[in-house]
């Protein structure tokens, strides 16, 4: 009859209409878990980009700190080394009328605003201790009772003696006992 091939075509089209929603929200869902997906992986993307940037910032930062430091190293030595032919006077801080050894690198590093102490026994102790063989300009190279400014090349610069003031020498005129 055609009341039932009507019957059974409306039955087939509402079949096919249900399975036709199935499949729409079944895509729907699949195309919301990709963008989901993809979400997630543009995050992660977005992380790692601002991650290496903020070490590429990092490294820059990390060398301009270390230029920074070997120019006040330099500038310290080139400092030190002007005073050279000036007078040794014991217990004194005079870069120009005269200091003791210790009084020399006391106020050498004053001028770049580090306050050491005037004993070369106490000088022992400041900073942190490097071998002689990684001593770089600047650092501070004590001697049983003596101390001095460590040019690089393997020379000082210091306050040696009343006769001789303050001069270059080879680092190992004696025998350090440690560098700073």
């Amino acid at each position: 009859s055609i009341e039932d091939d009507f019957s059974n075509g409306a039955d087939s089209i509402s079949a096919f209409a249900s399975a036709l929603a199935d499949k729409t929200v079944s895509e729907v869902q699949g195309y919301q878990e990709a963008k989901a997906e993809a979400e997630v992986i543009a995050q992660e993307r977005l992380e790692a980009e601002a991650a290496a940037e903020a070490a590429r910032k990092a490294e820059e930062e990390r060398k301009a700190a270390e230029e920074a430091r070997l120019e006040m190293r330099q500038g310290i030595v080139d400092f030190a080394l002007q005073f050279e032919g000036n007078p040794y006077v014991y217990g004194g801080t005079s870069l120009t009328n005269g200091a003791d050894c210790s009084g020399f690198v006391m106020s050498v590093y004053a001028a770049f605003g580090v306050g050491l102490p005037h004993s070369s026994s106490a000088l022992r102790g400041v900073g942190y201790e490097v071998s002689l063989s990684n001593a770089q300009p600047g650092d501070i190279v004590c001697y049983s009772g003596h101390v001095a400014i460590y040019v690089g090349g393997g020379t000082i610069v210091h306050a040696s003696t009343p006769s001789s003031g303050i001069k270059f020498s080879n680092v190992n005129y004696r025998s350090p006992i440690c560098v700073r």
